[in-house]
């Protein structure tokens, strides 16, 4: 199975998603009980303008665009990688088979 933007290669969340969705509820739970930013900062120990950009943000999946649609070096070589994997490779080293 080849890994989405939000799940890695075994299908699981990553944790860095599962954080986001996490600190987000948090933050909006504490803005509904009328915490001002600067207390939900210092209460959960995040920047300033971390805490603002989740309170601004109406949908969670906005956060999750630079996470999600972030190109790596190894974009190029995923489709083989994860073709050697599902066919049984789990060691770099291991050759090519005819």
């Amino acid at each position: 199975m080849a890994p989405d933007g939000t799940n890695d290669v075994n299908g699981r969340p990553r944790r860095i998603i599962a954080g986001i969705r996490e600190r987000r509820q948090a933050v909006h739970e504490l803005l509904s009980h009328g915490c001002p930013l600067r207390g939900i900062s210092r209460d959960l120990q995040l920047d300033y303008y971390t805490i603002r950009r989740h309170a601004r943000t109406p949908d969670v999946d906005d956060l999750l665009v630079k996470v999600t649609s972030r190109r790596t070096l190894l974009d190029d070589f995923k489709p083989n990688i994860y073709k050697r994997f599902a066919e049984g490779c789990h060691n770099a080293g291991q050759p090519d088979l005819p």
